[in-house]
């Protein structure tokens, strides 16, 4: 409610201001009075103003809020992702590992089944399409056959030559029906012992021994 004049007049009057003085009272109180109302005006549209300023600092927190928790959720996903693909490539990696060991085990057997040198083994593996062999089911090469007779004609010159010979005898037996088989010179040449005086007592006449009749 606005303060008038005579209102003032009328305070200043029942407080036994003279009449001399009440016009300049008067003025001094309502300038006063104007001056706190504008005052208050102004503080009250201070405060309407401070306080839209906060609603909008208000709603800018809220969004930062936000913005900061998808920033958050962005990075673990980020790194999440990252760890999962690092897994997944470690994964890949070793079981291309144990691929190609198997394999290779499957193909080194099928190279000496061929009869590659254990010498050439590793030569051979290393200039041969191991990751390119199929397996079957028991792991070995699928097409042994074919890729056994393909490896003998491409490697021949790798391929070990084994000769097998037979026991040898140092003491041939008598020929049957009583023919000679050894000389005398042969059966001294005999460097055991035993077996030297057995060829001997088989072969008397050889040495100027004629036997019991």
């Amino acid at each position: 409610m606005a303060l008038t004049k005579a209102q003032v007049r009328e305070i200043l009057s029942a407080a036994g201001v003279d009449k001399e003085h009440m016009s300049d009272a008067v003025e001094k109180i309502i300038d006063g009075h104007v001056a706190s109302v504008n005052a208050l005006r102004e503080e009250i549209d201070t405060y309407k103003e401070t306080a839209g300023k906060l609603a909008d600092v208000q709603k800018e927190l809220e969004a930062a809020q936000t913005e900061l928790s998808a920033s958050k959720n962005d990075k673990w996903e980020l790194k999440y992702k990252a760890i999962k693909e690092d897994f997944e490539a470690y994964k890949a990696q070793q079981s291309q590992k144990d691929a190609h060991a198997a394999k290779e085990a499957a193909y080194r057997a099928l190279l000496k089944a061929a009869g590659i040198s254990e010498k050439r083994l590793e030569s051979v593996l290393r200039v041969s399409d191991v990751d390119g062999v199929e397996l079957n089911e028991k792991g070995e090469v699928a097409d042994a056959k074919d890729r056994l007779k393909s490896l003998k004609e491409e490697w021949a010159d790798f391929i070990e030559t084994r000769e097998i010979q037979g026991a040898q005898i140092s003491t041939p037996p008598d020929g049957a029906g009583g023919g000679r088989t050894m000389t005398k010179e042969q059966i001294l040449a005999i460097k055991d012992t035993g077996e030297r005086q057995r060829a001997m007592a088989r072969n008397l006449d050889l040495f100027g021994i004629k036997g019991k009749e």
